[in-house]
């Protein structure tokens, strides 16, 4: 099928002479002497490109534009302008043109435009199919997974969406209980509502009381001004508490108060702020011995968990590794635009692998295939590359007994198992994200891992 274009000029001669030559490029031309008439033949026959000359009788080139955008974004517009004309066609750029051309034009660098034109076209429909093919459709879950354990969930995070009630969602590191929370959020009643993300272990303890509930101007030393907290800014929503594990023990008695009697005070304040906040809460640690060891307050621990979700790990649903895969590479392929595939026999591997490192892990590898791998079609050998063994990490007896070298070597395989990820990394350790800066420091590790490192 040949690709069309609408072409639309005054000048009878040059209008006559380029549909001569675009038909002769191989393109389907539908040509036009004003603005009239051409918006209709979009919308009853499509068109691939348009060509416009922007001094048009009645409507403007300029006006043209905007119209044929507004009915199909991906059109892709050429527009054709004289000598003095320049900044009119610059003007139609940023109006969303492809690129324009100075009469009079030279046939080969109309038809070379034009191809750039298309190809553009073809890829922003290709992704536009890719992105549709990963969204869910309007009402499915975000859950991806056909195993029993995962329905399960699903029925689960159901009927607790409809509920008021705090969640707690446990699960080990880079399962998903964020999306879980998310998906709670956006099939119960508060889904138009704000969705607040607060990672109890990436703020430091001096901090953290002021981005819960807030501070007054002037409460402690660098207060300038007067600033809201993570508590009121998803006033009428949901605010996710991710790794509560971590919270310092100072700060619970303020967060107890505050899911307790729906009430914050800011730092510096005396006046207590009526919120009205659905609380979600994750971790990937035992709370129990926790609080055995004073570390978590048993009071506040029956009030973050009055419903209770586990997300199972990877290697507990692993029939549903494909279909996870397959979704992580259209994802990839999306952002990249590299068109890549799985070969059965990398499936298999896949199925194969035991992922320590669980959904988080899987989605880190496809990753890594879509940009370092070779062709459009990745096996078995090839993705076998991109897998990190578990027995790969420590051959044999420990290298060295010195506890310093060991906790090196430690935060140094965690940077690299997690193509840098800080926050994964502190996760796998165990440790807060802080503690995890303060030890890449002492040890001069802070740039480990790859050029994807995220802060």
């Amino acid at each position: 099928m040949k690709p069309s274009v609408l072409f639309v000029d005054d000048d009878v001669s040059l209008r006559r002479v380029l549909t001569r030559e675009l038909e002769h490029f191989g393109f389907e031309v539908r040509a036009f002497a004003s603005g009239e008439g051409v918006l209709d033949a979009l919308r009853e026959h499509g068109a691939d490109a348009a060509l416009l000359d922007l001094k048009l009788p009645g409507m403007s080139g300029l006006e043209l534009l905007a119209q044929l955008r507004e009915h199909d974004e991906h059109l892709q517009v050429v527009v054709l302008t004289g000598h003095g004309a320049v900044p009119d066609a610059v003007e139609a750029m940023k109006r969303g043109a492809h690129d324009f051309l100075t009469k009079p034009v030279q046939l080969d660098v109309l038809e070379q435009t034009l191809q750039r034109a298309l190809e553009k076209r073809a890829l922003l429909d290709a992704n536009a199919r890719l992105r549709r093919a990963s969204e869910p459709a309007p009402g499915a879950s975000r859950l991806t997974g056909a195993s029993a354990t995962m329905q399960r969930l699903r029925r689960e995070v159901q009927r607790v969406a409809a509920s008021a009630s705090s969640v707690l969602i446990q699960g080990e590191n880079g399962v998903g209980k964020e999306l879980v929370a998310r998906e709670i959020h956006a099939l119960g009643p508060r889904a138009n509502a704000p969705f607040v993300v607060v990672n109890c272990g990436a703020i430091p303890v001096t901090l953290i009381e002021s981005e819960l509930f807030g501070h007054e101007r002037g409460a402690f030393s660098g207060a300038e001004r007067k600033r809201m907290g993570l508590f009121e800014a998803a006033h009428g929503g949901t605010l996710f508490l991710d790794e509560i594990g971590e919270l310092p023990k100072a700060v619970q008695p303020a967060l107890l108060r505050a899911l307790q009697f729906g009430e914050v005070r800011p730092v510096g304040s005396e006046r207590t702020k009526a919120v009205d906040v659905r609380v979600l809460a994750a971790t990937h640690r035992e709370l129990g011995r926790a609080i055995s060891s004073g570390e978590f307050r048993e009071d506040l621990y029956y009030r973050v968990s009055t419903l209770v979700l586990e997300v199972p790990a990877l290697r507990e649903r692993s029939e549903d590794i494909a279909a996870l895969a397959e979704s992580f590479l259209t994802r990839a392929s999306i952002r990249t635009g590299r068109r890549m595939s799985l070969a059965p026999s990398a499936l298999q591997a896949l199925q194969a692998h035991d992922w320590p490192g669980n959904v988080r892990e899987l989605e880190n590898v496809i990753e890594r295939v879509v940009v370092m791998g070779d062709g459009d079609s990745i096996d078995g050998a090839e993705l076998e590359r991109f897998l990190q063994r578990k027995g790969a990490r420590v051959a044999g007896a420990l290298p060295s007994l010195n506890l310093a070298t060991l906790e090196r070597m430690a935060l140094s395989l965690a940077m690299q198992r997690f193509d840098g990820d800080k926050k994964a990394a502190a996760a796998e350790l165990g440790v807060a994200l802080k503690t995890l800066y303060n030890m890449l420091d002492r040890h001069g590790l802070r740039s480990e891992g790859s050029a994807r490192t995220r802060e």
